[in-house]
């Protein structure tokens, strides 16, 4: 029996007797999480009082640091307190190092790549442990994470380093370990993209994917973390908008009962509550209308329904109306019976099981000194440095002589990293470029050091002798594409010209070795975080030890996962 308990020191209510007392209106609001820029604070509070919204979905737009957090997160949910019911919300953001909030301060590690490269369940646990403690230390009560999925697509534009590798043995104990991080440490997980992103070249922002391996290989291979992660606990499984044609050919996941309802309540067994991706992303926007849309996912089986403003399609000024206009068609889907009232009281129980179950409350938060501490810290470089792989040294050139002669070259244009912070809170949210954070570790022990950018680049400029270092990076964007085009240019460049002296030191994943099978020396951090950037550059001074093993294999290379 259930009690969920009102945050103005009112009576505890039996979550059934709860369900009984409210209205359509009531209950469809809790079935619904939303998104809000930064600015329009006011508006998501008249929504969560007009219709006792139940959650928001929260990016690094709405909380660039601790104190922003707190301060949000008090906000909102004083909201809720002030509504008839006084029912906490669920504050979700996507706290999985490759995508980050509170990104000035928060010690949000590595990412997944990194992680899965240590080969090290604990390395992965003692990570999520930070998130889970910096996170719900400001209010924020549930990760949209771990990104379960085995990321065995080198294509995959979306889900690349956010995945902790490509085996799905590995990717299961890496997903476990997490969520039970997570869970352990005052924390929700959630297990994101059912049933699998792993193997799409399209990113679900722009378009709707399809996945076509057999039902056997899902099985095998996607299906195996969720599993894991499932039975380590996770209360939440995040749908993805992809078509697996082989459990449903033609629905996504969101939409699928088949999917939602036949495979993970029934096969694998989960009871706890099911989160949609994003309704605003691509996939569904230009494919379906959006009132139809929810409609059928909520038929399927989402009990809570995600309308983060994805940030090539907000429209602050019909930002109110577009939400309002949904919510009241589903609250009309539900009183003429589209929607049973069965289902609503059904996904209305699992999001109040949730929140009192996790201690959802709507009391102030107060601790920021947390965020990004000292010990936290320590802990993310130890995990960056524990993935460092040495995926190449056929001429030992590793570690280099810091006393030498040493060239730096950077060969991604300054301009393409703008992008990492124009993307509304979504994604990395990276404000300081990782070539920059390697660059001045460097600077700090080379005595004789030549850094030049790609915008300078001129093989005539490049020393005959001494050390020679190109560094390259890729960010997992949302709906865009890292400018990454004068990388190989300039990496082939060099090695015609300096051949076997030149080090390439890969802040990325290594996907790239495909292209470029002479390269005899790479080092790569399956990171662009600044602690792996860090962490890259200490190996490559010989200052500490490389200790990871590639967590995804390159085709057409020697590198196997």
């Amino acid at each position: 029996m259930y009690f969920v308990t009102f945050i103005r020191d009112g009576p505890a209510m039996n979550i059934e007797s709860t369900i009984r007392s409210m209205s359509a209106e009531e209950k469809v609001g809790q079935m619904f999480m939303l998104a809000f820029a930064a600015d329009q604070v006011d508006e998501a509070r008249i929504l969560m009082e007009e219709h006792l919204v139940g959650g928001a979905y929260i990016g690094d737009d709405n909380v660039p640091n601790a104190g922003s957090a707190v301060a949000l997160c008090n906000r909102l949910q004083s909201f809720a307190a002030n509504t008839r019911l006084g029912i906490p919300l669920l504050l979700g953001c996507d706290q999985e190092g490759a995508w980050s909030v509170m990104t000035a301060e928060s010690a949000m590690g590595p990412g997944n790549m990194a992680l899965g490269a240590t080969a090290d369940p604990q390395c992965a646990y003692d990570l999520y442990r930070v998130i889970a403690r910096e996170t719900s230390a400001v209010g924020l009560n549930v990760v949209l994470g771990p990104a379960a999925d085995c990321n065995s697509n080198p294509h995959n534009s979306i889900i690349g380093m956010r995945s902790f590798g490509e085996k799905p043995e590995q990717v299961a104990e890496m997903t476990a370990a997490a969520a039970r991080a997570l869970q352990e440490n005052g924390s929700v997980a959630t297990l994101k993209h059912f049933p699998g992103h792993g193997d799409t070249t399209l990113d679900s922002h722009r378009g709707l994917p399809t996945v076509a391996r057999s039902r056997d290989q899902l099985n095998a291979i996607d299906l195996r973390p969720f599993a894991a992660g499932i039975e380590a606990g996770a209360k939440i499984v995040m749908t993805s908008h992809i078509i697996f044609s082989a459990l449903d050919p033609e629905r996504p996941a969101t939409l699928s009962p088949l999917i939602l309802g036949d495979l993970l309540r029934g096969e694998l067994g989960f009871d706890g509550m099911i989160v949609s991706d994003s309704m605003n992303m691509g996939s569904m926007k230009r494919h379906y209308d959006p009132t139809e849309a929810a409609i059928q996912a909520f038929q399927a089986g989402v009990d809570l329904m995600m309308l983060a403003e994805e940030h090539y399609d907000h429209d602050a000024g019909r930002y109110l109306e577009n939400q309002r206009a949904l919510i009241r068609a589903i609250i009309r889907a539900v009183e003429e019976g589209v929607i049973s009232a069965e289902r609503v009281d059904d996904a209305l129980r699992r999001v109040l099981r949730l929140k009192i179950e996790a201690g959802f409350s709507t009391s102030p938060r107060r601790q920021t000194d947390i965020v990004g501490g000292n010990t936290h810290r320590a802990i993310e470089l130890a995990a960056a440095r524990q993935a460092i792989s040495v995926l190449r040294d056929r001429h030992a050139l590793l570690p280099i002589d810091s006393a030498a002669s040493v060239t730096l070259v950077n060969t991604t244009n300054r301009s393409a990293y703008q992008v990492l912070t124009q993307t509304r809170g979504i994604g990395p949210n990276q404000a300081r470029a990782a070539f920059d954070v390697f660059a001045r570790a460097l600077t700090a022990k080379c005595a004789d050091l030549t850094i030049i950018a790609a915008e300078d680049f001129d093989l005539a400029a490049i020393p005959s002798a001494g050390a020679l270092i190109a560094v390259t990076e890729n960010y997992t964007l949302p709906g865009l594409d890292f400018d990454g085009a004068l990388q190989a240019p300039i990496v082939r460049a060099l090695q015609e010209a300096a051949g076997d002296r030149l080090i390439v030191v890969a802040l990325r994943d290594p996907y790239e070795l495909a292209d470029f099978p002479e390269i005899g020396t790479y080092l790569s951090s399956f990171s662009f975080r600044p602690c792996a950037a860090q962490a890259a550059a200490e190996v490559l001074l010989g200052e500490a030890e490389a200790g990871g093993r590639s967590p995804v294999s390159v085709p057409g290379t020697d590198v196997q996962a």
